[in-house]
This record gives structure tokens, sequence and C-alpha cells, in this order.
């Protein structure tokens, strides 16, 4: 047996998904939303019988090894990588890896911050900063802190001395060069404490440098490489994402301090992104975990425009949003080491994203004059013509009426005058907007449907062999497959689908599987009985329209013929085909 086999036997499809999508029970099959596209209604099947996994929405899925290859947004020896340390499986030493430049980034990087560690704990000045911020050992070595040292070259030295290249170091971004010519290459943090960041596989993307002292940039950040995308990466995931799936919560918060403090405080639900604002890819990841999120940025101008953005985002992602009004300071951290029991209560109760637009343009203009009451209206009328129903929109508007002292009927028709436009004018926000257009809805052919039929009811592949005109041309997407049918049949006198399988290319295997879901989809309760009236049916639809196509073709074929003896062999083949439509 070979390391796929082995993996493929101890990985169930189910149990796979099951860490990505919530599913659900539907027949013999599994159903939930869609990890590959949004949606609203589940799409997305999983049959444990056939161990693959489909979306009949945006047409993606296939076995393990390609799920992980789509939801991980990685090539076919990396999605074997993740699924064999998911299955302890050992991978044969020969398996090429220097070929992947992700891996081999990975790899330089799991040095790296082994390197960084270890520097940590013989620095008595940089481990006293991040004690001194209240930071336990336990946190700093969870979080696997470490400092870089300030020197050009000691890294450099160590990575080489592990027999890594200049060109994989300057690739991997943890050394630079002054200009492609220049042969040296430096050490990239210097004198810095450090924040390995991690893909919420566990894997060591990229690295994040605070200086000590004064400086700048205050924060140096390790930048896109073939390991780290920014917009794809979550700091904390892979440490949260057991307890978002408990709690059914993410919470995101700015910075890294605020995650690795919150999360010794007991919210293990904390995320950040990765000095950047957040992204539609982001949001989407996070999805896999939980639909319920909630914003606990900054309290500052900077934090309160990004918690608007993180908003729209969050909105066109059709996630539940709540927000939490940060107390006692104007981070999660410093209020968590002022506060821990009023930070605790503020978690256990965020506000809806209304209360905090109220709350904001409350405490932003004056309600007691005109023009702050025009700027609050300007502020929050858009936002609430946004709900669907006017049962929200009354009770919004009665609580500004109340608010402002005036007459909620001014402000209905106030809003009626009100155009729809973004909660907050960034134009960023568009940008990162995800795709609104659902996938383009595929169409299955009857020749589909038929054999998915017949590879789910072998045993009534008599009645198609005995009714399918095959001598005209079928569906050239599927006549490959109707042909090694009508050959296993004849060799066998019977129609076992395992011999039939033997037959095919993966990717046909893989075709089939989709054709035999979809009668699980399209026919969950059918009988066999009803399954042999609806192949009956299928069958009498694809005669009638294959002769009707091949009847108009030798039709235009004769009145086009100019040769006698052309016209006349035409009239006869057309003659034949005439004698079938007694067959439909």
């Amino acid at each position: 047996m070979n390391h796929v086999e082995e993996i493929r036997l101890r990985m169930n499809i189910e149990d796979l998904v099951g860490g990505y999508v919530q599913l659900k029970k539907s027949g013999r099959n599994l159903k939930g939303l869609c990890p590959f596209h949004s949606e609203k209604t589940p799409s997305f099947m999983v049959s444990p019988e056939k161990g693959i996994a489909y979306c009949f929405g945006c047409h993606q899925g296939g076995d393990i090894f390609k799920f992980i290859e789509l939801v991980e947004n990685v090539s076919f020896p990396e999605a074997v990588r993740i699924l064999a340390e998911k299955t302890n499986v050992t991978l044969p030493k020969e398996l090429p890896k220097a070929n992947n430049k992700r891996i081999k980034n990975i790899e330089i990087n799991q040095w790296t911050t082994k390197f960084y560690e270890e520097e940590l704990e013989n620095n008595k000045n940089a481990k006293d900063y991040f004690l001194n911020r209240g930071l336990t050992n336990e946190t700093i070595k969870k979080f696997r802190l470490g400092f870089a040292p300030d020197s050009f070259n000691k890294l450099k030295n160590n990575l080489i001395g592990k027999g890594f290249d200049k060109k994989d170091l300057i690739e991997a971004s943890v050394v630079n060069q002054r200009s492609i010519a220049d042969k040296n290459i430096y050490d990239r943090f210097r004198n810095r404490l450090i924040f390995p960041i991690f893909d919420h596989q566990d894997n060591p993307v990229g690295f994040s440098g605070r200086i000590i002292g004064e400086g700048e940039p205050k924060y140096l950040n390790s930048p896109e490489t073939p390991a780290y995308n920014k917009s794809l990466i979550l700091y904390a995931l892979n440490w949260s994402k057991k307890s978002i799936k408990e709690k059914d919560m993410a919470i995101f918060v700015e910075g890294y301090m605020d995650v690795i403090t919150a999360h010794q405080a007991g919210t293990q639900n904390a995320i950040a992104t990765c000095g950047t604002a957040s992204t539609a890819q982001q949001l989407k990841l996070i999805q896999r975990f939980t639909k319920n999120i909630a914003f606990a940025f900054d309290q500052d101008s900077a934090g309160i425009e990004a918690t608007f953005r993180a908003i729209e985002l969050a909105q066109m992602a059709d996630l539940n949003i709540k927000v939490i009004i940060i107390p006692n300071g104007k981070d999660p951290d410093e209020s968590i080491r002022n506060n821990l029991v009023g930070w605790q209560s503020a978690v256990e109760n965020p506000i809806s994203v209304m209360d905090f637009y109220f709350s904001y343009a409350f405490r932003k203009f004056d309600k007691e004059n005109m023009d702050g009451k025009k700027e609050i209206l300007k502020l929050l009328l858009p936002i609430i013509k946004l709900y669907r129903t006017d049962m929200e929109k009354g009770e919004y508007l009665n609580k500004l009426a109340m608010e402002l002292k005036t007459d909620v009927r001014l402000l209905w028709n106030d809003l009626n005058h009100t155009s729809i436009k973004p909660s907050y004018p960034s134009s960023q926000a568009k940008k990162q907007s995800p795709e609104t257009n659902e996938p383009k809805k595929r169409i299955f052919s009857r020749e589909e449907f038929l054999l998915g039929f017949i590879c789910n009811y072998p045993e009534i592949y008599k009645k198609v062999i005995d009714n399918l005109i095959d001598n005209i041309p079928l569906n050239p997407n599927t006549e490959r497959f109707y042909n090694i049918l009508k050959k296993v049949y004849t060799r066998e006198s019977s129609m076992d689908i395992s011999n039939f399988r033997e037959e095919l290319s993966k990717e046909d295997r893989e075709q089939i599987d989709i054709y035999t879901l979809l009668i699980d989809e399209f026919y969950p309760d059918f009988s066999e009985e009803l399954a042999e009236k609806e192949i009956g049916k299928l069958i009498r639809e694809i005669n009638r329209k294959n002769i009707h196509n091949i009847q108009k073709d030798y039709e235009i074929k004769i009145r086009k013929s100019e040769n006698p003896e052309d016209k006349k062999n035409l009239l006869n083949h057309y003659n034949e085909i005439l004698k079938l439509t007694v067959k439909i």
C-alpha cells in the first residue's frame, strides 16, 4: 500500500469536510453550505459511501485530496502532506519537496521561529518586555514569541549552517539584499521582539517584529512570499479555531498583543488581521468555523473607521455581526490589564450593529442643535433604509425620533427621499467586496441523469440496453461512458458498476461519482420502482431528441446535395432513421 492509499483509508470524507463545514444528514448523504462560494441554501453534498464532496452550486469538489486542494488553495503534493499530518501517515523520504517554494519557505520559517525563541530565552531584557506586559512563560511559549538579536548575520549564518542557500532565504524574506546585483545578504529583523505568524494549519508563514526602544517603523512585517498572503491569514486562527467552533463566535481584534492578552485572559476565540484591514478572503475563511463574528477594534478614530469598513464587508459576506465596546482602555490589551471583569462583561454582552451606529452618531454629533441633527440623519438614514422590512425600519426610526425629539412621520418622509449608500464611504471596502454574483448554474443533460440512475440502480441496465437508441450520436460529453457500459455488459451479460469503473480514467471516475450524487440530490426518496419509471421516461426523451436532431441534419444535407448518387444514399439513411421513430 502506498502513502496515498493509506491516507485514503484512514481519513473519511465526512470527518475531513466536517472540520470545515457544518453538515446535516440528508438521506444517506450529508449537506452543508459550500466552503468554495457564498450561498444561503445548502447545495454542498458529502457522500460517505462514495468518498466525495461536491457542490451543485459552483460545481467544485472531489475526493479528500481534491477537497484539500480547493479549500486550502494548495497543490496536490501539499494536500498529501496536510492529510498525512492529519492521519499520522509517514511520507516517503524521497518525496520531492524542494520544488515547492511554499513548502521550502515554511521549512525555513520553522527553523527561524526556533532561532528567535532561543534568542528570547537568552536575552533577559527582551523577555522582561513580555513579562512586564503581564504575559506568563506559558503564554510566551504557546505563541512562540521570540527575539531578533541586533546582528546583521546571526540568523543568516544559522540558516546557511542548516543547509539552506541564499536564494531560498531571500525568497522567504527572512533576509534582505540591497539590490539584485548585490551578493551580500543580511538579517531582515534586528533588535526586535518577534511575533511569528501561523496559518490556520499551524505552519509558520511570516513574522512581525516590534522595535525595542525608539525607532521606525514600530512594527516591521514580512512581505508577501509564496507562503504568506496577508489577505488570507488571520493571526492566531490556528490556536483559536477550536474555541471559535465551541462558542460559535469569532472575535476580531486589531493587534498581536490584543490577541495574546485576550487568550491568556480566557477569550480564546480572539483573532486578528495581520497589519491590514479586514479582507473578503479572511471573512470567507472564518465562515468555515462560524457565521457569527464580533469586532473589538481600538476605540480611537482609526479603530472606529476600521470597524465601519469591517462591518460593510461582513454584511456583504452575509455574516451575523456584533460589536464589542471596549471598556477602560483604548484597546483590548490595555482594557484586560486595567479591568479584566469589565472586558469579560463586554465580551459577553456585545451590541448590535445598529446600536453601534447610534452610539457613534450621538457621540460624534450634537443632537441638541439642527446641524448636529442633520449630520445624524445623514449617517443613519441610509443605513436604516438598507433593512428589508418596514418593521425593522420602523423600530429604528422610532428610536431615532425619540432621541431627536421629533415626529417619526417626518423621519419616514426623509427616509423615502434618502438614497441607499454604503454605511461608511470606503473605496477600499468596495474594492475588496466579495463577488456577489451567484455561480453560473450548470444544466445537466438527460444523458447525465441517466448515467447517474444506471450507477445507482445497475440491475435495471437491461431496460437501457433494450430501449436506448445508441446507433445515432449521443451527447458528446457522455457517449464514451455509454460505449464502456455496453462493452462491460456484452462481456459479462450483466452490469457490475465496479467493473465499469475499472475501465475509466481517474478523471472519468470522478465525473461518474458526480452523476451518482446527482440522483441523490434531485431524486432523494426514489424507490427502485420509481427509478425504473424515471429511467423509461429519460430514455424516451433522449431517443426523441436525438432522432429529431439527426433528422434535421439529414434534411439539411439532402437539400444541399447536388450529386444524385449522394442524394440517394442520404435518402436511404433518412428512411432508416424514420423507422427508428417506431421505437419511441
